[in-house]
């Protein structure tokens, strides 16, 4: 995720006190890694879309109960993994790639079948990877976001960068025929 916002505690502390000013002012700026997360995690545009503004109303209602012990991005990138988990389970079929994924900012053929395998992941070992190798946070922080173990988070990171190895080779012998 980017830069922890300027004077976020003080921000966050109006936003606890209601100040609408203060909780846009978080909301533009975690907005796009928010989105950019809930589309790899969730493969579509509106369901990304949808799935930040639940995790922002979340927030809007349960901001009081932030105390500051863990980094404010792990707290709302928690809220919003449990806003996928919940729109993951509803679904009856797979995530279908949409083709405006593209907006991730995939350069090439070879970013595209990227962001196409890691939705081929299972959901543990995608979060896990789109969170360390994507978002940039360390292990200790994804455990803390997930409610797992540090290393049940290593091993999924693992285990997530075999499959996709596994997937785009065979993408690419494929293309190769």
């Amino acid at each position: 995720m980017q830069k922890q916002l300027k004077d976020e505690k003080e921000i966050i502390k109006r936003c606890q006190k209601g100040d609408l000013n203060a909780f846009e002012k978080v909301y533009r700026h975690y907005q796009k890694p928010l989105y950019f997360f809930a589309l790899r995690m969730l493969g579509s545009r509106e369901d990304a879309e949808d799935a930040v503004q639940t995790a922002v109303i979340k927030l809007f209602h349960g901001i009081g109960r932030f105390k500051f012990k863990a980094k404010f991005s792990s707290y709302l990138m928690s809220i919003l993994v449990r806003v996928c988990y919940d729109m993951l389970n509803q679904r009856k079929k797979p995530a279908e790639l949409d083709v405006n994924i593209a907006s991730c900012k995939p350069e090439s053929d070879l970013a595209m079948d990227l962001e196409k395998a890691i939705l081929l992941l299972p959901l543990r070992m995608r979060e896990c990877f789109i969170l360390f190798a994507v978002e940039g946070y360390d292990q200790q922080t994804i455990a803390e976001i997930l409610d797992i173990k540090k290393g049940s988070v290593k091993a999924h990171i693992f285990q997530a960068k075999q499959k996709l190895r596994i997937i785009l080779s065979d993408q690419l012998k494929e293309a190769v025929l």
